[in-house]
């Protein structure tokens, strides 16, 4: 039996493991009869679709039952840590790319990389990207299922009364003047008057529709905008020591809150949420606040019930080093201490299969993993009048993965409090930068 002892860190999900590796892993479940599986995630959009997939799953596997766990996205980490740690974590569970170094660092995920192997899974049919991201040391702990990209929602409706027919898809950026970009976002926010930011009559005190949220979002916003102008928040997978405080950094970050909020086109940081975060960012977007939502795909289907106009997408605008998304995707992990490790490989093989990718494909729940049945999501949406394709190319074109630490998790949460009197305009966006290394280096670095 595999023994834990908590580190000062178990907040965050860190596990130190000692003893020999989880009971029965690598060996067939014993005992006959009907083997009962739990499987976890937190989206409740989704969990409709991969009920569906599941009981396909159940109809060819008879042998085995699988029951699905909803947690609330704010308690999952912590939850699943805790039931492992008590022996009864779920048998498969979905794993965020924050918190995979804890997991994998700690013991919690089974290590897949013989089982793969051994069952012959072509990795060359996944985006090469989604597979790297789940490795560590050259070993796998998940298959890809899904993924995504940022890109921009807007307005259609919005832009139309201002006589703008949509968002161009050659605007670009720089932390210099803006670019055409800026430009743009003048162009389409407006005051109770009906003028833009271009016109010289434009009251910034009576602004009607922003052009946008600029929030204070690691992955909607600072990792792609940080990409494009040469700098990054780690300078590899499992680093140590970041690279967050970086002249580039501190250049795209002055752009995304000094020059857009002097220039008038983004909402006050105080009316996004706590620290200039997100919190509020799809209701100013569908209540006709802003303009524009940059934002990943996974918003796509709560966002097509909530607003009562039509949706527009376009990509992110160029930066000095190209147009770059940061590219995520979750994995199905399997927990070390299942009791069930044949059975739940059998349910992870599928998930990450063709059958369960095209059925959540075309059923508009995700991106599937699966390279070539990426028309099938891009259909159904287009069926509904929403066009993703920027998306699609974004994911076709340059990316960056999301980064990757043990101790990341808890990380990201203190980096986006460093940085709120930034956004807030009470400190200067070196100084956030310096406070947000500061803390992320003593996470990353502490931890195993």
């Amino acid at each position: 039996m595999t023994r834990l002892r908590m580190t000062a860190v178990a907040a965050a999900g860190v596990l130190v493991l000692s003893g020999c590796s989880a009971a029965g892993w690598g060996l067939p479940s014993g005992g006959g009869g009907k083997v009962h599986l739990t499987y976890a995630l937190w989206d409740a959009n989704q969990q409709k679709g991969y009920q569906r997939s599941i009981d396909e799953f159940e109809k060819q596997h008879p042998n085995i039952d699988v029951t699905i766990e909803q947690v609330p996205y704010a308690s999952y980490q912590q939850k699943i840590t805790a039931q492992y740690i008590s022996g009864n974590a779920p048998d498969v569970f979905w794993v965020n790319t924050p918190w995979l170094g804890d997991w994998v660092s700690g013991g919690l995920l089974a290590d897949i990389t013989d089982r793969v192997k051994a069952a012959n899974i072509d990795l060359g049919q996944y985006y090469s990207s989604l597979v790297k991201l789940h490795e560590k040391d050259g070993r796998l702990y998940g298959l890809p299922k899904d993924w995504d990209t940022i890109a921009q929602y807007y307005n259609k409706d919005y832009l139309a009364t201002i006589g703008v027919r949509s968002v161009p898809t050659d605007l670009s950026w720089n932390p210099v003047d803006g670019g055409s970009y800026l430009k743009f976002l003048k162009r389409i926010t407006t005051d109770t008057s009906g003028r833009n930011a271009l016109d010289p009559k434009f009251d910034p005190r009576s602004v009607k529709t922003y052009a946008i949220a600029s929030t204070n979002d690691p992955q909607a916003q600072l990792l792609s905008f940080f990409a494009m102008n040469g700098g990054s928040m780690l300078p590899a997978p499992f680093a140590k020591k970041s690279s967050l405080n970086s002249p580039q950094n501190r250049q795209t970050l002055t752009f995304l809150t000094r020059m857009l909020q002097q220039a008038h086109v983004a909402v006050p940081a105080g009316q996004t949420g706590p620290n200039g975060d997100d919190t509020n960012a799809q209701t100013l977007f569908a209540s006709g606040r802003t303009a524009i939502w940059q934002t990943g795909d996974w918003q796509t289907l709560g966002l097509s019930g909530l607003s009562k106009f039509t949706i527009g997408v376009a990509p992110l605008p160029s930066g000095p080093k190209g147009r770059i998304s940061v590219f995520n995707g979750l994995t199905d992990g399997i927990a070390s201490n299942t009791e069930h490790p044949e059975e739940a490989w059998q349910l992870v093989q599928w998930l990450a299969g063709e059958q369960s990718q095209r059925l959540m494909g075309s059923g508009g729940y995700v991106w599937p993993a699966i390279e070539k049945l990426d028309p099938l999501f891009l259909d159904y949406w287009r069926r509904k009048g929403i066009d993703l394709t920027p998306f699609l190319d974004e994911a076709k074109g340059k990316t960056v993965n999301f980064p990757v630490a043990t101790g990341l998790a808890e990380a990201l949460s203190d980096v986006s409090i460093a940085l709120g009197p930034t956004y807030l305009g009470q400190s200067s966006p070196a100084q956030g930068l310096r406070d947000a290394q500061r803390i992320l280096d003593y996470r990353i670095s502490y931890t195993k």
